[in-house]
């Protein structure tokens, strides 16, 4: 088992992973048409003097990101086999090379449900390992509400694995359903209550079991709700660059 991770929190702003990746209107801000530009500058200066965690991109925007944000204490990261998981071993090792050799150190790889769905333990830990030969710091989407909503005893197992790949953070994701394995006509439920009751479920295991593993949330990450999710149990924020501000604000209150 890994030692746990360390995420030093000075800042609100430390807890968060900036994305474009959902924006359904890029930019965002209006203050540039580059949408990097925009998230660069964000999470470089929040506010004044103050940075966020990191910039999550898709492969193909890795290397300008690099450019963007070189010099800065800002973590460069990829968002891998996005956005269903099922490109194999191959596709998230060739990933996480090429990001590395961009300067990226860390990234967030989408699970493929269907080898949870079979237990495939050993094909998790394949395509976990070929990421981590290349890139250290990795985070795990897990689709966790469709696991809650239909195959919840499927949580603990996803955690027990996760750990014992070298996986440092379980992240829920909920802004996107086209992907899951839903059965046909049902609806996926991510109301915030029920995010919160998975959230503590999952802290719940994480700390009865003495496991080395973070929470992330994204997706629905507002002011009025950003300290519920870190109370729940939330120890990094995925979100979008045009919202940090006001999140980071509503943390200080």
């Amino acid at each position: 088992m890994s030692k746990p991770h360390e995420v030093v929190i000075r800042d609100p702003a430390d807890r968060f992973d900036l994305s474009y990746v959902f924006a359904n209107n890029q930019p965002a801000l209006g203050t540039d048409p580059n949408a990097l530009v925009e998230m660069a500058h964000i999470a470089k200066e929040v506010v004044p003097g103050v940075n966020c965690r990191a910039v999550l991109v898709h492969p193909g925007d890795v290397e300008e990101m690099a450019n963007l944000i070189k010099g800065s204490p800002v973590r460069l990261e990829i968002v891998m086999d996005f956005p269903d998981g099922r490109g194999g071993v191959t596709t998230k090792r060739e990933q996480a090379r090429a990001a590395n050799e961009a300067g990226a150190i860390g990234g967030d790889i989408v699970i493929n449900l269907h080898k949870v769905q079979f237990r495939d333990k050993k094909g998790l830990l394949g395509e976990f390992a070929a990421v981590r030969e290349h890139l250290k710091e990795v985070k795990v989407i897990a689709q966790i509400p469709y696991l809650w909503q239909f195959a919840k005893e499927s949580i603990p197992w996803v955690l027990d694995i996760l750990s014992e790949a070298g996986v440092y953070c379980m992240k829920d994701w909920t802004t996107r359903v086209d992907n899951f394995l839903l059965p046909e006509g049902a609806q996926l439920d991510y109301a915030h209550e029920t995010r919160m009751k998975y959230l503590e479920f999952m802290a719940s295991y994480i700390r009865t079991h003495n496991m080395p593993l973070l929470l992330k949330v994204a997706g629905k990450v507002i002011p009025e709700n950003v300290k519920s999710f870190i109370n729940a149990g939330a120890v990094l924020i995925g979100t979008s660059y045009r919202k940090a501000p006001a999140l980071r604000e509503a943390l200080l209150q």
